[in-house]
């Protein structure tokens, strides 16, 4: 009784972990940015009211078709009005910039902002 009551605890446990190992297994393919590496993509804008990743600034996020949000940082009035007005209007806009890192997170720098008709 003992024996089959232990490998009923050990297929629970094996079964409760798999989940786990497999998630890590995903997150391991994704490819992190490297610092300084350019960014240009297209997407819609999500705002945020509060700043991530403890960033003054970083309200932003671009939610492209195909892939992850990546988080913006613009470095311009200009950008900040073209981001609020996509975010607001759930227009596309194509950022290009480049990748910065802190201890919390990865975002990108903005260097062009600009809203698709």
């Amino acid at each position: 009784m003992k024996i089959v009551l232990a490998r009923l605890v050990a297929f629970t446990l094996l079964a409760l972990a798999a989940p786990a190992m497999q998630a890590t297994e995903k997150t391991s393919h994704v490819k992190t940015p490297k610092v300084g590496e350019s960014l240009s993509k297209s997407g819609t804008v999500i705002k945020n009211n509060v700043d991530i990743c403890m960033v003054t600034g970083l309200r932003w996020a671009l939610h492209p078709e195909n892939g992850e949000d990546v988080k913006i940082y613009p470095k311009s009035k200009h950008a900040t009005d073209v981001l609020d007005r996509a975010a607001k209007n759930k227009s596309t806009v194509r950022v290009t910039g480049t990748w910065k890192q802190t201890v919390e997170c990865h975002y990108v720098e903005t260097s062009k902002v600009t809203l698709y008709k």
